[in-house]
């Protein structure tokens, strides 16, 4: 947790400089997404690692912290290109959509809903997760040259995942307040 900290801090500090007093050159470009990637990944991690309390939970929190770290060292190296292919990019988008995904979900997951019906849309809107992850991370494989049908359903399931993610917790509240 001391080196986390100690990490975001530096980050913070280093992009406050170059904020003030860089020239935005290539290298002042790279220590700011890297800042950026450090901050994403350390978010995505925590959202994760608030469910590992939870022994059902352990092997999934463990699961998206390992994806957050992971993605955040194939995010460094092609951020410094110490790996340039054609496919770092897509890899890099790829464990983006992967942290942010198991972070969405471990966040829902902290909700424990005894209504049936938020049990229900609580399943439902975590299987909507996924499957927006998945279909990003396939337009992302195919350089986002897929049909105007698949956006438009991964539209629909955006806006799914948006509106189960909102209900949820607000269903929650209200119906437990009905008791």
């Amino acid at each position: 947790m001391w080196t986390l900290i100690s990490a975001l801090s530096a980050g913070a500090l280093l992009g406050i400089f170059i904020f003030l007093f860089g020239e935005f050159g290539d290298l002042e470009i790279r220590l700011l997404v890297t800042t950026l990637a450090i901050g994403g990944f350390s978010l995505t991690g925590l959202c994760c690692s608030t469910i590992y309390k939870y022994d059902k939970l352990k092997t999934f929190a463990a699961l998206g912290m390992a994806t957050s770290v992971f993605g955040f060292i194939i995010n460094l190296t092609g951020i410094w290109e110490l790996w340039d292919t054609d496919s770092t990019v897509r890899f890099m988008a790829t464990f983006i959509i992967l942290s942010i995904s198991f972070a969405h979900i471990s966040l829902l997951l902290l909700l424990s809903p005894a209504k049936r019906l938020i049990q229900n849309i609580q399943k439902a809107t975590i299987t909507t997760i996924g499957i927006v992850g998945a279909m990003l991370v396939v337009a992302v494989f195919n350089e986002f040259e897929n049909s105007e049908f698949y956006f438009r359903i991964l539209g629909v399931f955006a806006i799914l995942d948006v509106l189960g993610t909102i209900l949820m917790p607000i269903l929650n509240k209200t119906l437990s307040q009905d008791d």
